[in-house]
């Protein structure tokens, strides 16, 4: 059997992302805070390769799934857009998920909805003015949102009953659970394959607004929390043990990791090297590939506490989660491996600033890059050049 082509150039997004504007505001990203990732300066995006981890959300049959290479790592069902049109005066909006290729351009953890103009046409409420309260609703997105630009996003949602279907304003609903999972996974830059096509169906029915929005008009919003954040974090350790050891389908060790890798992004120090000290410690090769992930993801947010982090864990753990981060980071990395701006792990954060405590965990970092590029220069090069 033939395998894909390695190499999809970017198909043109600018009729999909018209007929999609304003569908799904968020909030701008926040200026402070460990959490979201700030959104980068435009630049042209290297064409997404099959070889590596990337998105595929499939609007024909309303499913997201995390690629690694050919092997899907999970799926999930989403809710898509509806297709309906709302117009008011000379104003239309068109509910439909674009298709095309886009690119992760920042994550949020509980984010605010900012509410676009829509929400109250449909509602029959006055358009309150810009920088209204009203016009914020923390939580209003789920546990976790991945931006992908024009005012669409990857968030979660208080209605799982609904995913599966088109039941969106445009963006692409998940269950919180994954939400979260789909935050860890990914990084700035990740490709996001929508393929399928959605069409306009008709004008929008009153009876639409309740069935497709996140809670009911006049609800108090649902701020998502943690099952474990209560958990001591030795229990939280021990549970993660556990959820790691569970059979491949279970979901619950997304739940204990994401709630270890807050707390040591803050300053839980335990947390941090507890996580840090589990990578190759799943079930299977999927999960442990998924748990770098996650790794990265923690890297990514804190460099230099992941980097100090690493020098005080036992020697082979601290070499088997550099490794995990190399291999986690660059797989989302759809470039060339000689171009300028590579986002190798050591080049977040330098050897110096570490100081003597953080200088071990910096070192199994550069050998795992070297293994990486020593087995992947090559391949990556010739794929680059094509």
């Amino acid at each position: 059997m033939s395998r894909p082509d390695p190499s999809i150039r970017i198909r043109s997004l600018a009729l999909g992302l018209a007929l999609a504007a304003g569908a799904c505001s968020h909030a701008p990203p926040p200026s402070a805070g460990p959490e979201p990732e700030a959104p980068r300066a435009a630049v042209e995006e290297p064409p997404l390769r099959r070889d590596r981890r990337y998105v595929v959300v499939d609007v024909d049959v309303n499913e997201l799934r995390f690629m690694d290479g050919d092997r899907v790592l999970w799926r999930a069902p989403v809710g898509t857009g509806t297709g309906f049109r709302l117009r008011k005066d000379s104003t239309s909006w068109d509910f439909v998920t674009p298709s095309g290729v886009m690119y992760v351009q920042y994550k949020e953890l509980n984010p605010t909805w900012q509410i676009a103009d829509w929400y109250f046409i449909e509602n029959h409420l006055p358009i309150p003015p810009a920088g209204s309260p009203l016009r914020r609703e923390p939580g209003g997105l789920g546990a976790a949102a991945v931006y992908l630009g024009d005012e669409i996003a990857i968030h979660g949602t208080d209605k799982p009953q609904l995913l599966g279907k088109r039941v969106s304003h445009g963006c692409i609903r998940l269950s919180n659970t994954n939400a979260l999972r789909l935050f860890h996974d990914l990084q700035v830059g990740t490709p996001v394959l929508i393929q399928g096509r959605q069409e306009v169906v008709g004008e929008m029915p009153d009876s639409a607004a309740g069935f497709t929005r996140n809670r009911g008009h006049g609800a108090p919003p649902r701020i998502w929390r943690n099952p474990w954040a209560r958990t001591s974090t030795a229990a939280v350790l021990r549970r993660l043990d556990r959820d790691l050891a569970a059979p491949d389908t279970s979901t619950a060790w997304v739940l204990s990791a994401s709630e270890l890798i807050g707390r040591g992004l803050r300053d839980d120090s335990l947390a941090l090297r507890g996580i840090l000290a589990r990578a190759g410690q799943g079930r299977t090769e999927a999960r442990n590939r998924e748990l770098g992930a996650f790794l990265s993801d923690v890297f990514t947010r804190g460099s230099f506490r992941a980097a100090v982090s690493l020098s005080k864990i036992a020697a082979d753990a601290r070499d088997r989660a550099a490794q995990a981060i190399v291999d986690a980071s660059m797989g989302l990395y759809h470039g060339r491996l000689d171009g300028p701006a590579v986002p190798w792990p050591t080049s977040r954060v330098p050897k110096w600033r570490l100081g003597p405590l953080g200088q071990s965990g910096w070192v199994a970092l550069q050998d795992a890059e070297t293994r990486y590029r020593a087995t992947h220069s090559s391949a990556a090069m010739t794929v680059g050049a094509q």
